[in-house]
């Protein structure tokens, strides 16, 4: 996540009147938990008090066609739009009012660590969360540990209701994600982050419309344990347990190669060297078949673009680590150096 340094007066105070000089940014962010609290009630109380069509797309599944199976459809991205504006309004919430207070109990008395902490815990929350439902899905699947169950009975077109919301909601998070960096203070990786999460998308929805769901699962709990590690390292150096900060912040720098490079490079494999071993190969739309030699070709240049990425913040990973040999501490050299203000 990037950092970004809000002025005190956005979390703490009465809004104040907007000036000439601040940004576009700034200003959205300054309404930020009022815009989209009000969008997330209009659509609660829509759907509730007045049955409008529209709100119960935005926030129920549609396409169901038994107790616990759903199709896909266009009508899934209402859902989507809705939860980038509801994540939104959950992170400035739950970093206003549970960790900016937490912040200060423990004694972090800059704005700018504490707003950092509160960036973090979000993240921590969410990658926990989510991880862990995607490893409760995955194991509770044909596809785990075993690559051909993501092509054996492809297409796999129908998905259970936990599937379905674990799968639309991670999609939400990542569009919300574009939002963030581009709304915050940009980091040394900007580019960087900027193509990650662009590829993200990419795989993300078109996994979901070609029914490759089942390795997109298998991906996205590649990688969120990492966000899990990192996020609680920060969280521990923010609150001043470096010694634990510099555990936590190995078992990372121990899961990322093993989890974003090796199990990542089986699934990679599986996507080259597997395939034409169960399907056939054909563009079939009105089956829900789009795995062709094309698409397959497709997929692994985006499987590898995201690798190249990954390699160059691994790069990043080991400076930190040769830092905490030499008794530094850990330190996120992606992250621009910030003044920290009282607050």
């Amino acid at each position: 996540m990037t950092n970004f340094k809000r002025k005190e007066s956005t979390l703490t105070k009465p809004s104040k009147s907007v000036g000439p000089s601040e940004t576009i940014a700034e200003r959205v962010l300054n309404f930020e938990l009022e815009i989209t609290g009000l969008i997330s009630c209009v659509v609660v109380l829509g759907h509730f008090l007045l049955d409008s069509p529209l709100a119960t797309k935005c926030l129920t599944l549609s396409y169901k066609l038994g107790p616990d199976a759903y199709d896909k459809g266009v009508d899934d991205f209402f859902f989507v739009g809705f939860w980038v504006i509801a994540f939104t309004f959950l992170r400035a919430s739950i970093m206003k009012y549970i960790f900016h207070p937490l912040g200060r109990l423990v004694g972090i008395k800059p704005f700018g660590k504490r707003q950092r902490f509160a960036e973090q815990g979000f993240m921590f929350t969410y990658a926990g969360l989510f991880w862990s439902l995607g490893m409760f899905i995955m194991y509770n699947s044909p596809h785990w540990f075993n690559t051909a169950y993501y092509w054996i009975d492809y297409p796999h077109i129908y998905l259970t209701t936990l599937t379905k919301y674990y799968y639309l909601m991670q999609m939400a998070f990542w569009f919300q994600q574009l939002y963030v960096i581009h709304m915050e203070k940009r980091r040394k990786d900007h580019y960087a982050m900027v193509t990650h999460h662009f590829i993200t998308i990419t795989l993300l929805v078109s996994s979901y419309y070609a029914n490759f769901t089942r390795i997109g699962n298998a991906v996205l709990c590649c990688m969120d344990i990492c966000d899990v590690l990192l996020s609680f390292a920060k969280i521990l150096k923010y609150l001043g347990f470096t010694t634990l900060c510099d555990a936590a912040f190995a078992s990372f720098a121990i899961a990322w190669p093993v989890t974003r490079h090796g199990f990542f490079t089986v699934i990679m494999w599986a996507t080259y060297a597997q395939p034409d071993k169960y399907l056939d190969m054909l563009w079939e739309p009105e089956k829900g078949k789009y795995f062709t030699p094309f698409t397959q070709k497709l997929y692994l240049f985006l499987f590898f673009s995201l690798d190249v990425i990954m390699i160059y913040w691994f790069s990043m990973i080991v400076k930190v680590v040769y830092r905490v040999i030499q008794g530094k501490g850990a330190e996120d050299t992606r992250s621009d150096d910030e003044d920290d203000e009282d607050g």
